[in-house]
């Protein structure tokens, strides 16, 4: 991806999982962002995605990531979090897993007052018809990785600046803008915290690795 966007650093490698495929399970890494760097899965067209010319221009990094979903924008205000799970016996597909972890986030997000927080579409965490958040998952040789990014409060003008509108949306989306889509936690939970955020996933995701996931997945 170099060629397409400025070399990115080991925080925004970091920020985008790339080396979770090679790591041992249990392990949950949880980061608020420092940098804007932008983040795609191996399956997406980065030129359909992704304003590439901008990115370049601004010397914003395009990493790829080892799940699936679609484009983001990490950057300031926004923790990312990833859960390396060794799977049970006999799970081949993905959608128990995603759910399972899915509303493990949305839990500890709607404790910390952001009301009924739920799964729209296939990998949204939304509040009403506004995402907060976005979830991806890779499933392969008994082990699962989830990832998921909060916008906490980052500058969301940026998703507009560097995304393009995606190639695939949920159907509730209704050709939205990015701008008219997403909204903040902070919008809903106000005076909240990065580190706040990051320890709740932190909590939630640790508790899904260290006990695995149950058989009644």
């Amino acid at each position: 991806m170099e060629h397409l966007s400025a070399v990115p650093s080991a925080h925004a490698l970091s920020l985008a999982g790339a080396d979770l495929p090679q790591r041992t399970p249990p392990l949950v890494r949880v980061e608020p962002a420092r940098e804007v760097v932008v983040v795609l899965p191996r399956s997406r067209d980065p030129l359909r995605e992704v304003f590439v010319e901008r990115c370049r221009g601004d010397r914003v990094p395009i990493v790829l990531r080892p799940s699936g979903g679609g484009a983001v924008v990490l950057s300031p205000g926004v923790v990312a979090a990833s859960a390396l799970l060794d799977v049970p016996a006999g799970f081949v597909f993905p959608e128990p897993i995603f759910r399972a972890l899915g509303a493990r986030v949305s839990g500890a997000l709607g404790a910390l007052g952001a009301g009924a927080v739920g799964m729209r579409g296939v990998s949204d965490l939304c509040v009403g018809d506004r995402k907060i958040a976005g979830s991806s998952l890779r499933l392969w040789r008994g082990r699962a990785l989830y990832q998921v990014s909060v916008l906490v409060e980052p500058d969301l003008d940026l998703i507009d600046r560097y995304l393009r509108h995606p190639s695939r949306e949920p159907a509730y989306r209704a050709g939205r803008s990015h701008r008219d889509f997403v909204a903040s936690l902070r919008d809903l939970v106000p005076g909240v915290s990065e580190a706040v955020v990051a320890d709740a996933l932190a909590s939630a995701l640790t508790g899904a690795a260290l006990h695995a996931l149950a058989p009644s997945v």
